[in-house]
């Protein structure tokens, strides 16, 4: 695994989430502890040299300052399993990351993946898949219940659950609440987005599912 390679991405990707959102809000979502954990992980596996490690979270906070989104520098340790404390590492302005602050790229459709046929099943969800779209910057899910009482239609759209993601190069995915869904006819569509966008060497998603009585995993081929 090229760690500096995921972690670089991974930054970039969650620098550029929520194209069309406000500047506020994009920057509030951006979360630096997330960031650094991975960054931990990575060393502690050996994927991640500890000095790339603390070169590219330097640069990030520099990106971030230079771009108003960070306004004091916290004083804080090498990004190492043990958090052993260094002197703070100067870092240099990435202009692909500001660039992504600033004017986050466009997603493009990748291909989208046909799950007709397949059901999903997780206490009082029962849905069934009907495709994920790969985007560069993003995936979504899209499933329906059909032969639903139509009185019943605004409690299921609100139906409680909890969403988890991950693939087989490492990604962590988020929900980010977007992507909707229409009811009609006793037909729930709904749609699921999850950032960020798959990296290439990805080829297995997993997304797993809580809700009221029970859970589910369900895996996904990427290409």
């Amino acid at each position: 695994m090229d760690g500096r390679g995921y972690l670089e991405k991974l930054i970039s990707d969650h620098l550029g989430a929520g194209r069309g959102q406000p500047s506020h809000g994009r920057q509030l979502s951006f979360d630096r502890r997330e960031v650094r954990g991975v960054a931990i992980g990575l060393v502690a596996a050996g994927a991640l040299a500890q000095e790339d490690a603390d070169r590219i979270l330097a640069d990030l906070d520099e990106t971030l300052k230079q771009s108003g989104w960070l306004k004091v520098a916290h004083a804080e340790g090498s990004a190492s399993a043990g958090f052993a404390p260094v002197a703070r590492r100067v870092g240099a302005e990435r202009p692909e990351w500001r660039q992504a602050i600033e004017e986050p790229p466009t997603p493009v459709l990748r291909h989208v993946v046909s799950l007709a046929g397949r059901t999903l099943e997780a206490g009082e969800l029962t849905a069934d898949l009907v495709s994920l779209e790969v985007w560069s910057t993003f995936v979504v899910l899209s499933t329906a219940r059909s032969g639903v009482d139509p009185r019943r239609m605004r409690e299921l759209f609100h139906l409680r659950t909890v969403w988890r993601g991950w693939d087989d190069a490492g990604t962590q995915y988020r929900g980010t609440g977007g992507g909707g869904g229409s009811g009609s006819h006793g037909l729930l569509v709904e749609r699921r987005t999850f950032e960020p966008g798959p990296p290439e060497e990805a080829r297995v998603l997993t997304l797993a599912v809580e809700s009221p009585g029970g859970q589910a995993t369900v895996q996904i081929p990427l290409g």
